[in-house]
């Protein structure tokens, strides 16, 4: 009688770590698959923010990041999939902010860029009244 008991306690155990096992994979697709969605969210942000034009390196590495991750996630290569999909918001989040930077830096050479001119305008008024007379 201990016998069957040890088998039949033996079964229980192998059904749950079966049970336990198909619960991992279909959580781990469901990670991935997160994964993938908040990637091409990211991706999507970076693309409305105008990374593509401040950032398009970084933008498109994003974008091939996502690709491969969906790719892997049709094969069933969740664990890659997650991966990438993680790899693929990462590189959108750094081509959205570094897009940021850069829009700002050009406005501040721009700003720069007044400010020197009118320099050269007070230069040129204060030469022209000097040279007037004080009139």
């Amino acid at each position: 009688m201990e016998g069957k008991r040890s088998t039949g306690g033996l079964f229980v155990v192998v059904i749950a770590l079966g049970v336990l096992g198909l619960n991992g994979c279909g959580g781990f697709r469901n990670v991935a698959s997160e994964k993938i969605s908040a990637g091409d969210k990211a991706v999507s942000g970076a693309k409305e923010s105008n990374a593509s034009l401040n950032a398009p390196v970084e933008l498109k590495a994003a974008e091939d990041k996502l690709r491969e991750a969906k790719a892997a996630f049709d094969k069933k290569d969740y664990e890659n999939a997650d991966r990438l999909g993680d790899q693929a918001w990462a590189d959108a989040d750094y081509a959205q902010a570094k897009g940021s930077t850069e829009k700002t830096r050009k406005k501040a050479d721009e700003i720069r860029q007044n400010i020197k001119t009118l320099k050269q305008d007070i230069e040129l008024l204060t030469k022209k009244i000097t040279l007037e007379g004080g009139k």
